[in-house]
């Protein structure tokens, strides 16, 4: 099997060197590989031709590195052992193959294999994306625009296992961003210049082979699909909230009929999700992955394979408490800094297009002036919405069973007290809770209710949920929760820098993860 180097592209609307930059020292080189098309394109490029991308004729300065979520498709595995690994094998390139060793950041990073000879790619590490979304009864969310789990499951992963590897030392960081993502790589690099100047020294250098070769996504697949023979297939994990953009609709439900078992997987995260929180479906506002997967006949077999999962599961009755509190608008934030010491009206309320333009505050030159806000805020008017603050939640099992016995419990608290209690169905997830505390409006808010759902959601509160809890409803839990609380763990690493790395002991052909 012959690797090609890739023909010239047509340039793009913004445009980029067309040939990569020369590099005076050597320094070792660092390739974040992802199992998908363009990481691939690239690893393939660096075999083709190394002294054009700044590599060694041996490939010696080069270290590809696989950080590994633990819920990859079968099929992206099963492409790259078969014609991937047997390339690296046969020019000596080293795979280093890592994943978070557990939950907590203390538990540091596990490499998994570390070789010039790879044999496979391993599916998983002791501690995967879907199990941490199965504790915390939730799926993948995005804040302030990041995405959660990446960062956790493989930007943290590789930053650490570079700060072991390398030491002061740097290195070239080589990412696959293709000639469509420029904005992507410009974030990137953005980032990473504030990292080196907050340590003082360059950490790395960001490098994007294919937008200094003009490769945009379509050349991409075509430069993979002629090098290998085969075209290769998105890379993504199941149960990912892009899966809509990191392949069409149509390609990803095919994806998931022949993959029934992950499918049914997901169906149920997404179950137990919305079960704690209706609005949290994998899409959210754009839908569920079950509402998408009904409207399609040939879907059947895996909403049965869904279905049949759920009535062989292990059952639990889940107490759901939720504080919603008053936030801080970006008027406050502006004027009254870190702390807010003399709340005025404007720092919970946002401030109506009509009260900014009636109230601004003029300069001598009858302009704008940057000022505190001046409405006294008496005018309703003026006040737009509240500004939503953190919401704090309350999850504990107060009952284990069937299925059955656990959906009758949330009915029957329902009937026994028509007046207190009122059973809800969800207009998405169409799952009944039995919701015990009345409809409220306005901030701060609070929310209660029971509901049936599968088993394995940890029990979860912050250490001052009761208090505040008390002081905004003057209750208590309705229910008496199964277990206790499980105790903080002290952390026996309490300051920054990086995380342990240690190696996975094996057994000849088995690695021992545990």
């Amino acid at each position: 099997m012959s690797v090609h180097a890739p023909a010239s592209q047509p340039a793009t609307a913004r445009t980029a060197p067309a040939t990569p930059a020369t590099f005076h020292r050597k320094r070792p080189t660092v390739l974040s590989y992802g199992l998908g098309a363009d990481s691939t394109a690239i690893l393939l490029m660096f075999l083709a031709e190394p002294a054009a991308h700044g590599l060694e004729l041996d490939l010696s300065d080069l270290v590809v590195v696989h950080a590994i979520t633990g819920d990859e498709f079968v099929d992206s595995l099963d492409y790259v052992n078969r014609l991937v690994l047997p390339l690296l094998r046969a020019r000596s390139v080293r795979l280093v193959q890592i994943c978070r060793a557990g939950k907590s950041d203390t538990d540091g990073v596990l490499v998994l294999d570390d070789s010039r000879a790879p044999r496979r790619i391993h599916a998983a590490g002791p501690w995967r994306l879907s199990d941490e979304l199965r504790a915390a009864g939730t799926v993948p969310q995005l804040a302030n625009g990041q995405r959660r789990c990446s960062i956790r499951f493989k930007g943290w992963v590789l930053d650490n296992w570079a700060a072991a590897e390398f030491g002061d030392r740097s290195f070239r960081r080589v990412i696959g961003y293709h000639a469509d993502e420029l904005g992507r790589a410009e974030k990137d690099s953005t980032i990473q210049r504030r990292l080196n100047t907050e340590a003082g020294r360059t950490i790395c250098e960001p490098h994007y082979p294919l937008i200094l070769a003009r490769m945009g996504r379509a050349a991409v697949e075509a430069y993979v699909l002629n090098s290998l023979g085969e075209p290769i297939k998105k890379s993504y994990c199941a149960m990912c909230p892009f899966s809509g953009v990191c392949a069409s609709r149509d390609r990803h439900e095919e994806r998931l009929r022949a993959h029934p078992h992950v499918a049914a997987d997901v169906l149920r995260l997404e179950y137990v999700s919305m079960a704690l929180n209706e609005q949290m479906s994998l899409y959210g506002p754009a839908g569920s992955l079950y509402g998408r997967l009904t409207e399609d006949g040939r879907n059947r077999a895996v909403l049965k394979a869904f279905q049949t999962g759920l009535d062989q599961s292990a059952y639990a009755v889940y107490e759901v408490r939720r504080i919603t509190f008053v936030g801080r608008t970006k008027d406050c934030r502006r004027w009254h800094g870190k702390k807010c010491d003399e709340p005025q009206w404007w720092c919970s309320w946002q401030r109506t297009p009509r009260c900014h333009r009636l109230h601004a505050v003029i300069s001598q030159d009858g302009a704008p002036a940057d000022a505190e806000p001046n409405c006294l805020g008496t005018d309703p008017r003026c006040r737009g919405k509240q500004q939503k603050g953190q919401t704090w939640r309350s999850v504990r099992t107060v009952l284990e069973g069937p299925r059955k016995r656990a959906e009758l419990v949330v009915g029957t608290f329902a009937d026994y007290f028509p007046k207190r209690v009122r059973l809800v169905t969800g207009t998405t997830s169409g799952i009944r809770r039995a919701h015990y505390l009345p409809d409220a409006e306005g901030l701060p808010r609070t929310e209660a209710f029971i509901v049936a759902a599968p088993a394995g959601v940890a029990d979860k509160q912050r250490p001052g949920f009761e208090k505040k809890w008390t002081e905004h409803t003057g209750g208590r839990p309705v229910f008496p929760p199964l277990r206790e609380l499980p105790q903080p763990v002290r952390r026996t690493r309490s300051t920054g820098g990086p995380a342990p790395v240690r190696r996975a002991r094996s057994v000849g052909d088995v690695v021992l993860i545990a």
